[in-house]
């Protein structure tokens, strides 16, 4: 996920937040992982009714029954996880990055 977010940044667009749902979003230690991965706060949506709720809501937006972006969050709430600035994760995700640059070339000619 981290690569991902490194992606997205090089080409412009960098992760400014990380909200989490669903499946994995229930494993409070997962989620801990993933702030101290990231160093970035992330949200997890609680009491929701899953992706459905989105699907509306843009469905809402898309017919002019609302203009309001933000109204979905009256819906659902929230909590924070805060990453933990001791955690580190960088010395093994520079291994992965240099085995993942070696491993490239020899998947793309396959």
């Amino acid at each position: 996920l981290r690569h991902h977010a490194e992606v997205f940044r090089e080409i412009g667009h960098p992760i400014t937040r990380l909200l989490a749902s669903d499946g994995g979003s229930k494993s409070l230690v997962w989620m801990q992982i993933m702030a101290d991965i990231f160093q970035m706060p992330v949200r997890v949506l609680t009491d929701h009714p899953g992706s459905c709720l989105g699907a509306a809501w843009l469905a809402a937006i898309g017919t002019g029954a609302t203009t309001d972006w933000h109204g979905v969050t009256n819906y659902v709430r929230q909590s924070e996880l805060t990453p933990n600035p001791a955690a580190t994760y960088d010395e093994p995700y520079t291994r992965f990055r240099s085995l993942y640059a070696n491993l490239k070339p020899w998947f793309a000619a396959g």
